[in-house]
């Protein structure tokens, strides 16, 4: 099992791989889809500023990096629908970034741009984004007859769930789940509210608003009922800051906060999953490297056969949070972590 790390700089390259990153994605936003679009309309699921690389040359320069050292690049074009007009821009920026910056995969949500790629002999190089809500074995084995080389599993499901998934296609198409770092309110794919630099996101600003209650008969809302209703809202709120890192970046004890399914990766390992993803391309380097630390401490320790619960014990320590990982506010996979439905040593999980 691999770990998928964000890079956003040909600088941060050496510094991932030495660190235990096997594999890196990155985004490409070209000035001209800038002045066409403006901020407004993302190329991908990261605002253009910093979080993107801005030219071919820079992509180019970042990816050979990478293979001098054995590590394959991804590039991300993961909007959850493009319009059809902007589909030929996209398609030439696709072979371009595989025939002359050799980019090894291509991370895609929008249906026609996954049949675009396809149709251009590019679908064996396409990973299916987590936005295009692979929900179920039967949605990974609709991308898998299309020959897509990957598919990424949405942050919403279960640890049973991609257990059965895995099982169910038994390694005939590689599976990715996330690990660390950015979580979403809704389910990602079936979202189409905005995220923009300035104003964030739509599901974070909820969080601030105030709320007035109505009961549909028109009678009063009772004052348990109040009670009740704002210790939910309490709880949402919590949720939602915790998703996004706690109004911050990093713990005091030098740890990234915000969403996390380091505790779940024994499970994943079991399953076969191919590679842990990293969230956060637009965070900083050292947000970069001490997630990465972490994931790679926690996999190292599976690998070496330590039992699932020695692991757990692990993670939550070094997370050094255990009343709110246990609380589970902050956990990808919340619920048991059952090894149901799993068939160990998959193909996928090799390398």
């Amino acid at each position: 099992m691999k770990i998928l790390s964000p890079v956003s700089s040909l600088d941060e390259v050496d510094m991932l791989v030495e660190s235990g990153a096997g594999e890196l994605y990155c985004g490409l936003v070209p000035q001209d889809w800038t002045s066409a679009y403006s901020g407004a309309l993302w190329m991908n699921r990261r605002s253009p500023a910093g979080a993107n690389l801005s030219t071919y040359e820079a992509l180019g320069a970042l990816v050979a990096r990478a293979h001098a050292q054995g590590v394959p690049v991804f590039l991300t074009l993961n909007a959850p629908v493009y319009v059809e007009r902007q589909l030929p821009y996209l398609a030439s920026l696709a072979r371009r970034a595989v025939d002359e910056c050799e980019v090894d995969a291509l991370i895609v949500s929008d249906p026609a741009l996954l049949l675009t790629l396809a149709e251009m002999g590019l679908g064996g190089r396409v990973h299916v984004s987590s936005v295009a809500s692979a929900l179920n074995t039967e949605a990974v084995r609709f991308y898998q007859d299309l020959g897509v080389g990957r598919v990424i599993l949405p942050r919403g499901l279960s640890l049973p769930e991609i257990g059965r998934i895995s099982a169910g296609v038994a390694g005939a198409v590689p599976l990715e789940v996330f690990v660390l770092n950015d979580g979403c309110a809704f389910e990602e794919g079936l979202c189409h509210t905005l995220h923009h630099h300035r104003v964030g996101a739509f599901c974070v600003d909820m969080a601030g608003w105030r709320l007035e209650v109505e009961r549909t008969d028109g009678r009063p809302v009772g004052e348990d009922e109040s009670v009740r209703l704002e210790a939910h809202f309490q709880s949402h709120r919590e949720w939602i800051w915790h998703l996004n890192a706690c109004g911050s970046t990093l713990s005091s004890g030098g740890v990234p906060l915000g969403a996390c399914g380091v505790c779940a990766i024994p499970a994943f390992h079991q399953f076969g999953i191919r590679s842990v993803k990293i969230a956060g391309r637009q965070g900083s380097p050292l947000r970069k490297l001490l997630g990465l630390r972490l994931v790679r401490a926690v996999l190292a320790r599976v690998e070496a056969g330590a039992r699932p619960e020695e692991v757990v014990e692990w993670a939550i320590h070094a997370r050094g949070a255990r009343a709110t990982c246990e609380s589970g506010v902050m956990c990808y996979y919340r619920g048991p972590f059952t090894m149901e439905g799993a068939s160990p040593s998959h193909e996928a999980g090799g390398g």
